[in-house]
């Protein structure tokens, strides 16, 4: 049997332990894998009760591992509804069918953690909930022991993940929520947000546009709450390539940016609708190509959206 968890331990040698995956820069979490008890079901499994192949019910049968089984029979197969438990506090209460978990069922776990929902061949096949002590949960599909199909991830300090799993994975269309209020809305692949999105931060800001493992990155558009706007190229969460920046009084800047600062050539409006031709170095003004060298200088000498 396999189950989620929203954390990774040392367990008993015949518990299957696994990585625990967390990208540190967005939090975007996911319940990983926490153990198996493929083991222990082999040696639950080989153990022989009745010969009869009527369906019979025992008040309590100890097995060869030292688990206690009491349920229903057929044969020497655990077959029906019965609880199992393990020496080391694990439980299984449920249907069983040819001596594996098979129906509707729930496993608890020696610290408190369950799963509880569908089964199929002692593994999480079709609906079901995990939910851990720590207080992280998710409810939905689930394939193989995995997350598969639409589900809702939530973790113990309010964030959340609602959206579609591919083998434990977000992939496809989700919307993440931050504890802050931060959201996410759009294309997931490999857990990371890739592929067209939106995002609005807790003060206001929003970007609508490309994402590539996990960066803005391609055609887009922000919008700060001061009223100022960028549209067009970024690379790694920065304005990079060519792009048209707007302040909030009509002032614009159009041409080339290096890492969110205009970057050479480009053009500017000015407050009463005059457009002038410059050059600019890592956001600093190198000349004007007109005459007039001192004229609105001071308004585009440094120009960085990382400021705004």
């Amino acid at each position: 049997m396999g189950a989620q968890c929203c954390n990774n331990s040392s367990y008993l040698d015949d518990v299957e332990p696994c990585d625990d995956i967390e990208v540190s820069r967005l939090d975007t979490r996911k319940i990983n894998i926490k153990y198996n008890y493929k083991k222990k079901q082999k040696e639950l499994n080989s153990s022989q009760t009745t010969k009869t192949q009527e369906r019979t019910k025992h008040l309590a049968v100890t097995l060869k591992s030292g688990g206690v089984y009491q349920g229903d029979w057929v044969g020497n197969k655990r077959e029906g509804y019965g609880i199992l438990r393990w020496p080391d506090g694990s439980e299984y209460e449920g249907e069983w069918k040819n001596n594996k978990a098979h129906g509707q069922g729930k496993f608890v776990y020696p610290d408190g953690d369950y799963y509880d929902g569908q089964w199929e061949n002692d593994k999480q096949n079709g609906r079901g909930t995990f939910q851990s002590m720590s207080g992280c949960k998710f409810e939905g599909q689930w394939k193989d022991d995995l997350q598969q199909g639409y589900g809702i991830e939530t973790w113990e300090d309010g964030s959340k993940y609602e959206g579609y799993f591919y083998e434990g994975i977000k992939q496809g269309q989700g919307t993440y929520v931050w504890n802050d209020g931060s959201t996410y809305t759009g294309l997931w692949i490999n857990n990371k947000r890739h592929g067209q999105g939106s995002q609005v931060w807790k003060n206001g800001k929003e970007y609508k546009g490309e994402w590539f493992e996990d960066f803005m990155c391609g055609q887009g558009q922000i919008r700060w709450p001061n009223g100022c706007t960028y549209v067009g190229q970024f690379n790694k969460d920065a304005p990079n390539g060519y792009g048209i920046f707007k302040w909030s009084n009509g002032r614009s800047y159009e041409g080339s940016f290096k890492q969110s600062k205009p970057n050479g050539k480009g053009k500017v409006i000015l407050d009463n609708g005059r457009t002038r031709f410059g050059e600019w170095n890592e956001g600093q003004l190198i000349k004007w190509f007109d005459n007039n060298q001192d004229g609105q200088k001071e308004n585009f000498d440094v120009l960085n959206l990382e400021d705004i």
